[in-house]
């Protein structure tokens, strides 16, 4: 008796297919105090490449991204992320970007902002 590997299916990411995980301490807080929400729908087998949804409520923060490369696309909200070397970036709904393994930057959310992600290990 031979017994077949399920084949992968396609993934929605939608809040319905995840719990969500709230953060409110967060030790690179420079502003305010921000509350961070995530849904992580998916995760590969290997655990290398994750994707969910998450949001952010008012506040500023240092991101550093170590070891793994970021794809976001914004849902809704606005936000300003300032790198290392003070480029200053406004992003809002429908901008795509990604934050590549070494980044360093200060997120600031003046209201609110709401993201797909995809994280690759590198």
């Amino acid at each position: 008796m031979t017994t077949e590997t399920p084949r992968p299916s396609m993934v929605h990411i939608r809040e319905a297919n995840a719990e969500k995980v709230t953060t409110n301490d967060l030790s690179t807080r420079t502003d305010g105090n921000p509350v961070h929400d995530s849904w992580p729908v998916f995760k590969s087998v290997n655990e290398k490449v994750r994707s969910g949804i998450w949001q952010s409520s008012a506040g500023a923060w240092v991101t550093e991204i170590s070891g793994y490369t970021e794809f976001c696309y914004i849902i809704e909200g606005e936000a300003q992320v300032t790198d290392q070397d003070g480029n200053v970036n406004h992003i809002t709904a429908g901008d795509a970007f990604v934050m590549p393994d070494g980044f360093t930057g200060r997120w600031e959310v003046a209201h609110f902002v709401r993201k797909y992600f995809v994280i690759a290990d590198t």
